[in-house]
């Protein structure tokens, strides 16, 4: 099965694996530690099967979406790589691959772990994000400039990142520490509104990082 057809049937009952301190972001890496029987059940299937599960946020006191207890729009990742461990439990690293717009949840059908009908959010504004992608460039030298420390965050990516939609996504799961926020990009679909808030967070940067403007006279 190709990679799109595995996404595809993922989606159709996609294994759902949710965290309280987590918004994962497609085009980035995640190492999971899997040692609850319901998700030691729900790797085993994965493995076996389409190799791909969604990491939905559980925000404490959520109510906006299909799943009452859980975000709207997960994160779709694939294993990339995984370790059985003797005692049943797993180490996992998920690739993010597409975010999925949670639509119903399934029938348990005397499984441990809770599944879903998504479906994939594509963008459709990718090639109308120069403008967006050049001030987040901009914005990033500038701050290299005169904080070469924040270097350690996003490395080069900014300045030679020729996708906007993949530069879109790191630059948010890096940038954006709230968890609200990160799932609000997570769930935005445009790419240029994406870029925009992750300008918005490197401007914060370099407004802190900046020296403070002398007042008065010299």
């Amino acid at each position: 099965m190709i990679v799109d057809e595995r996404l595809q049937a993922a989606l159709r009952e996609l294994p759902l694996f949710p965290l309280q301190s987590t918004v994962f972001f497609p085009h980035t890496l995640l190492p999971l530690h899997v040692f609850e029987p319901r998700y030691r059940q729900l790797t085993e299937h994965v493995l076996e099967g389409h190799g791909h599960l969604g990491i939905v946020w559980r925000a404490p006191g959520h109510t906006g979406g299909p799943l009452a207890d859980l975000a709207a729009v997960a994160c779709v990742g694939r294993v990339v790589h995984h370790e059985r461990l003797a005692d049943g439990r797993f180490h996992l690293l998920v690739q993010g691959v597409a975010r999925a717009a949670i639509h119903e949840e399934l029938p348990a059908g005397g499984l441990l772990y809770r599944r879903a009908f998504a479906e994939r959010l594509v963008p459709d504004d990718a090639d109308r994000a120069t403008d967006e992608v050049r001030a987040l460039r901009s914005c990033y030298a500038r701050l290299l400039q005169c904080c070469p420390d924040a270097g350690h965050m996003l490395g080069e990516l900014p300045l030679c990142m020729c996708e906007p939609c993949v530069l879109a996504d790191v630059a948010c799961a890096c940038l954006l520490q709230d968890l609200h926020a990160r799932q609000a990009a997570l769930e935005e679909p445009s790419v240029v509104r994406r870029l925009r808030c992750a300008n918005e967070a490197l401007a914060s940067l370099l407004l802190h990082g900046l020296p403070m403007p002398k007042s008065g006279p010299n």
